[in-house]
């Protein structure tokens, strides 16, 4: 019994895996000799276990790496199952026992980050691309040709065409085009959806099948308003039934995709479906143009294929009848078997060895070429960095020189170029952010997601990243930089100073640092004002607009400031009153200066002394703002009490803010109270509370407002709404836009304080009123 033991990143369902097995299964049928075992570097899916032993593969566990190389031992030839992913690449970096290794790579190989790499061919007894356009590239195209002979050959990642064997066409409504694999942008076109949807088919529905991007892609399909045309099936494992649907298989992917021998594209093949796809990865030498389906150059040409195979029904065919003869001469898992099983027994016949990473196997080391990062001396902490930029080739070399120059203009270069990096690289498989999850103590890692993270818009994600990879030993002066602008956007005041701290100690005369901190030490300011306003329990906030007519606001404001300095109707009903406290009148200043601000209260406040010998000292304290940032806004609104709506208003100002939360009183006085007793019998309360808005209903500009006494807001206000509603079917009474509704939770003495702004305290049967 001869063992080849394959060992695969995860045993799962996806396309790698399954081809595993079904090349297995094909193998042990032709040579009874041949015994395939597995063993998953990650925890398998037992759904994977199941069909991996279905098809005559031995799983086997294994607890540590001695009992893993143990195993490895045993075997008599090793196969990788590979794509670039931390787990298997730190597989292949550790030491093991002599053995003979085939690496079998599931990816197209020339797109970073799932890259055939020199390092890869050079480590194994025998590498096999699955695809033409792999065995097609550089890397292997340079091998010496004696070295290429013996050591490379291409077999297709193996489709298991039992899967698809009995597919008949069902008779279905309109025009079906189908799609299987991930839906993540990874590798699916990102405009998946806008090109397919601009074909012009009437009954078109776009059918597909697998796990990724489903609401962001049904998010796109809604804004199109064509959510109608795409069916999201989810991961379906008895795919025959749905390709037993499909009119036409469109498989558009990303540019930079990895995809290599597809299975699904070989399977729809042999059930007769002819496919259209772009002209990316391996997929574009799956296909013969316009004999086994149809290539095209651009999003417009695939929604033009679409539309003719619709209107060519024997074409589509034509092209289907090629598509399955061809995927039976030339894919399918026995055909794949016939090709590997020889590899095997010539591998036999070879004595095992040991190897070690970056040295061939075959071949002499000074034929090999050196690469920056081979001679630089990596600091040990940033090893999750170099192994993954050794898993890139020199595919991207951007990586080598952030690590490593020492170059500033370069290194910011580099940054703007990884920040751009590709949804595959950046967060797809074998990408940074993998190996970050990997390797979490890297700070490299940590600085290259931040800067992707930032670019995507993901800021309060990468502040916290660039602050890890700080700690985490990625400290140049630029990281501080990114940390300070991010801090900046965050409006973390304190992080953006210890970053500018930082910068001003390490670079000198960097203009954008000197400005940024200019900033700073605005919101600084800002911040020590807020800190001097006196706040008391009841705290008002007015947006004069100091641009209007000067006798006009004058008269306006001080009629508000009187008002707000006497006694309220509140508390001089049922309400009784408490000796006075002083409450805070908060004035924005926009458009005026502070000097002339404080010149124009002084007046009023000097009149009411003279004409209503009333002395603001001890009962209303003046507080002025201006040019107030989000952050110190963020900090004032909270202390708010309410907010004054005048008629000589800065309305430029009040659109600019978010103040729905606020409650808002009219500064006219045209304001009522009512104190409800919630606790009261809910069909009775509604009555009573019914009578107050029709009696309020045809006032011009006027402010309700409801005490809470604690009762849960969200609840009040529906049961107002089904007040209202009752009002507009029964009465015929639709409140209007002139009835401000607020719902208060004010103490008895803020109620007080309100002073002659309550116009009526509406006397209701059922009443709470507050606590003395």
């Amino acid at each position: 019994m001869i063992k080849i033991l394959h060992i695969i990143d995860f045993l799962c369902l996806g396309g790698a895996a399954r081809s595993m097995i079904a090349i297995s299964k094909y193998s042990s049928r032709i040579d009874n000799k041949l015994h395939h075992q597995v063993i998953s570097l990650k925890k398998a899916h037992p759904s994977a276990i199941d069909l991996a032993q279905q098809a005559g593969m031995e799983y086997l566990e294994y607890q540590d790496e001695k009992e893993r190389n143990e195993i490895i031992a045993s075997a008599d030839i090793v196969h990788i199952q590979y794509w670039n992913n931390p787990q298997m690449f730190s597989f292949l970096h550790s030491e093991l026992p002599p053995t003979r290794l085939i690496i079998w790579f599931h990816v197209s190989g020339d797109n970073a980050p799932q890259v055939i790499t020199r390092d890869l061919i050079n480590y194994a007894d025998f590498a096999i691309p699955c695809n033409p356009h792999s065995y097609e590239l550089p890397v292997i195209k340079q091998l010496k040709p004696e070295i290429r002979h013996k050591k490379v050959g291409m077999v297709y990642d193996a489709a298991d065409f039992e899967r698809v064997e009995n597919v008949q066409p069902q008779p279905h409504e309109g025009f079906n085009v189908g799609y299987m694999g991930s839906l993540s942008f990874s590798k699916m076109h990102p405009n998946y959806i806008s090109m397919s949807a601009k074909a012009n088919i009437p009954e078109v529905k776009f059918i597909l099948c697998g796990g990724g991007n489903i609401e962001l892609l049904k998010q796109q399909a809604s804004e199109l308003n064509v959510l109608d045309k795409f069916d999201f099936r989810g991961f379906v494992e008895d795919i025959a039934s749905e390709i037993a649907k499909f009119d036409v298989y469109g498989y558009p992917l990303c540019e930079d995709t990895y995809a290599a021998a597809e299975l699904n594209l070989q399977e729809v093949m042999y059930a007769g479906i002819p496919p259209i796809v772009l002209p990316h990865g391996g997929v574009k030498k799956l296909i013969i143009n316009n004999y086994t389906g149809l290539m095209v150059d651009s999003e417009l040409e695939y929604s033009q294929a679409l539309e003719y195979l619709y209107h060519n029904p024997q074409e589509r065919l034509r092209l289907g009848k090629n598509a399955k003869e061809y995927a039976s001469q030339i894919f399918g898992a026995e055909n794949a078997a016939k090709q590997l099983n020889p590899i095997y027994h010539k591998l036999l016949e070879t004595p095992k060895r040991s190897r070690q990473w970056s040295i061939p196997v075959d071949g002499n080391l000074l034929d090999e070429p050196i690469s920056l990062i081979d001679v630089v001396d990596i600091p040990t902490q940033f090893y999750g960095a170099k192994t993954f930029i050794e898993s890139l080739g020199d595919t991207a070399p951007q990586f080598v020189s952030n690590l490593t120059s020492n170059d500033t203009q370069e290194l910011f270069k580099t940054d703007e170029i990884i920040a751009k990096s590709s949804t595959l690289l950046g967060m797809g498989e074998g990408g940074i952010i993998q190996y970050l999850n990997h390797f979490p103590e890297d700070g490299y890692l940590r600085f290259w997601t931040a800067l992707i993270l930032e670019k995507e818009g993901k800021i309060k994600d990468a502040f916290g990243q660039f602050i890890v990879a700080i700690n985490k030993g990625c400290n140049h002066w630029r990281v501080y930089w990114y940390l300070a602008q991010v801090a900046d956007y965050l409006e973390e005041i304190n992080v953006m100073e210890q970053a500018l701290n930082n910068l001003e100690q390490n670079v000198l005369n960097f203009k954008p640092v000197q400005q940024l901190r200019e900033k700073l030490n605005q919101l600084l300011l800002a911040e020590t004002e807020l800190l001097n306003i006196k706040f008391t329990e009841i705290n008002y906030l007015i947006f004069p607009n100091w641009q209007s007519d000067e006798e006009t606001l004058t008269e306006e404001l001080y009629n508000l400031i009187f008002s707000l300095a006497k006694n309220s109707p509140v508390s001089d009903s049922p309400l009784s009153k408490e000796s006075w406290e002083g409450s805070t009148l908060v004035i924005d200043t926009t458009g005026i200066t502070e000097e002339d601000a404080n010149l124009f209260l002084s007046g009023i406040a000097m009149n009411l002394m003279m004409e209503e010998e009333l002395d603001l000292e001890n009962t209303l304290d003046f507080a002025l703002i201006n040019n107030l940032n989000d952050r110190t806004w963020n900090k004032l609104l909270p202390k708010i009490t309410a907010k004054i709506t005048l008629e000589n208003e800065n309305q430029d100002i009040v659109n600019q803010l978010n103040l729905e939360d606020l409650v808002t009183i009219e500064g006219n006085g045209n304001n009522y109270a009512i104190f409800p007793d919630w606790k009261a019998d809910q069909e009775e309360l509604a009555l009573e509370i019914g009578e107050v808005l029709m009696n309020l209903s045809d006032q011009e500009n006027c402010t309700l407002l409801v005490n809470l006494n604690n009762v849960d807001q969200e609840e009040v206000g529906l049961f107002f709404s089904e007040i209202a509603m009752n009002l507009m079917l029964t009465e015929d009474i639709e409140l209007s836009n002139n009835l401000q509704i607020n719902f208060v939770n004010f103490t008895a003495h803020q109620w007080q304080r309100l002073g002659g702004l309550i116009k009526e305290k509406m006397t209701i049967n059922y009443e709470d009123l507050p606590d003395n």
